[in-house]
C-alpha cells in the first residue's frame, strides 16, 4: 500500500471517489509481470496502480469536462478503461481501443509521477483528457455497475465483431465474466440459440448463464462439445463462436463448432505470448471467418443502457468482496481458480 497526493485536475479532467472496483482476467498477467502482449504497448511502467472496472463518484469536475461529459460532481459514473488521444487514425475511425498512445486505466501509465492515480485500486482516480464516462443509476448495485465495460465486451464480441443477426446460433467456449458477458448480450441481440461451454468446476457460472438466457449449456466432461452443439442446433451447428477461455484446445475446436460460412471471435487468447495450433483447412474449406476482439470501444453506451435497466443481475458475477487494503490477497484468491468464485471486486 502506497498514499498520493489528491491531484488538482484541470479545465478537462475530472477525479472519481472509486466506490467498488472489480479484479479483471487480465489484471493476473500484469500482477506477475508475464502480460507478454504488453511488450506491443511498451512494456509495463512498473510500478503502476491496477485497476480498470470502476464505478464511483465524481469528486471533482473541470468546467470544460462538465460540458463534454454533461456530468457534475456527485455524478455516480462509470470510466471506460481506454483513453483516447481523439488525433490519431483509429481514434478517428471509432476505433480508439487501438489509439497509438496505448493509454488505458490500471495499467499504462506509472504511479511514479505526478498524478500518480491512474488506477481504479484506490481511493480515487485521476480522469484524463480523452476518457469517457457513463452515468449509473442510484439503484444499481456497484458489483453490477463495475463490471459494465464487460458488458461492452460481450456487446462488442456479439453485435460489433461478431455482426451475430436475429434469430442466429451462438456457441460461447468458457463461462467466466466475459462468456457471461456474451451471453447476455446474446440475449438482447435476439440470438436463437445460446450454447454456454464449460467444465465439470464451472456448474455455478453454467447456472447463471442460464439465468442470464443461455438456452444451452454443457459441460465437456460429460458431452463432447461437438456432440452438444450438434444436438442443439439439429445437426446445422452455430453461426457465432465466441472464445473466451484463450486455451489452445479450445481454440483449436472452434472451427469444429462452426456451419459453413461461420464467424469465430476470439477474446480469451491474451496467454502470455501463448501459440495455439490451427487446422487451417478447416477454416478454408467452411470459408470461415476469424476475428480478434480487444475492447469495447463504442459498445459501453448500450452496456449502460444494459445495467441502468437491472433486467440481468449482473452484480452476481461479483462472488467475493474485499476492503482495498486486502487487494493482493483478492487477486492471489482470483488466480486460484476457486469454483466458487467468478469475479472478486474491491470496495475502498
Amino acid at each position: 500500500m502506497r498514499e498520493y497526493p489528491v491531484p488538482a485536475i484541470g479545465p478537462r479532467e475530472m477525479l472519481l471517489r472509486v466506490e467498488m472496483v472489480s479484479i479483471c482476467g487480465s489484471d493476473p498477467k500484469k500482477y506477475q509481470g508475464t502480460a507478454m502482449w504488453a511488450v506491443e504497448w511498451g512494456g509495463m511502467p512498473f510500478p503502476f496502480i491496477l485497476g480498470h472496472e470502476m464505478v464511483g463518484f465524481l469528486e471533482g469536475v473541470g468546467a470544460e469536462a462538465a460540458k463534454l461529459h454533461d456530468v457534475k460532481p456527485g455524478d455516480r459514473v462509470v470510466v471506460e478503461p481506454y483513453i483516447a488521444c481523439g488525433r490519431c487514425r483509429y481514434c478517428g475511425s471509432g476505433n480508439y481501443q487501438l489509439c497509438v498512445t496505448r493509454h488505458t486505466y490500471g495499467f499504462s501509465k506509472s504511479c511514479a509521477q505526478p498524478p500518480h492515480l491512474w488506477g481504479g485500486n484506490a481511493e480515487y482516480m485521476f480522469v484524463a483528457e480523452g476518457s469517457k464516462v457513463h452515468k449509473i443509476a442510484p439503484g444499481v448495485p456497484a458489483e453490477a455497475a463495475c463490471l459494465l465495460s464487460v458488458i461492452g465486451n460481450g456487446i462488442r464480441w456479439v453485435k460489433t465483431r461478431g455482426e451475430l443477426a436475429f434469430g442466429e446460433t451462438v456457441a460461447i467456449l468458457g463461462p467466466g465474466a466475459q462468456g457471461l458477458a456474451t451471453v447476455i448480450a446474446a440475449r438482447e441481440a435476439g440470438a436463437h440459440r445460446i450454447i454456454v461451454l464449460g467444465l465439470g468446476r464451472d456448474r455455478l457460472r453454467l447456472d447463471l448463464a442460464r439465468e442470464f438466457g443461455a438456452t444451452h449449456a454443457a459441460t465437456i466432461e460429460d458431452t463432447p462439445p461437438i456432440d452438444a452443439v450438434r444436438g442443439a442446433t439439429d445437426g446445422e451447428m452455430a453461426d457465432l463462436v465466441v472464445e473466451c477461455t484463450g486455451a489452445a484446445t479450445s481454440i483449436a475446436l472452434a472451427p469444429e463448432l462452426l456451419r459453413p460460412l461461420g464467424r469465430c471471435v476470439l477474446v480469451g487468447s491474451m496467454g502470455g505470448g501463448k501459440t495455439a495450433a490451427m487446422a487451417t483447412d478447416r477454416w478454408t474449406l467452411k470459408e470461415l471467418t476469424i476475428r480478434g476482439g480487444l475492447g469495447q470501444a463504442w459498445n459501453c453506451e448500450d452496456a449502460a443502457r444494459i445495467v441502468n435497466s437491472r433486467r440481468f443481475a449482473v452484480e452476481k458475477m461479483i462472488t467475493h468482496i474485499l476492503p482495498l487494503e486486502r487487494g493482493e490477497e483478492g487477486i492471489r484468491f482470483f488466480m486460484a481458480g476457486h469454483p466458487e468464485c467468478i469475479r472478486v471486486a474491491l470496495r475502498p
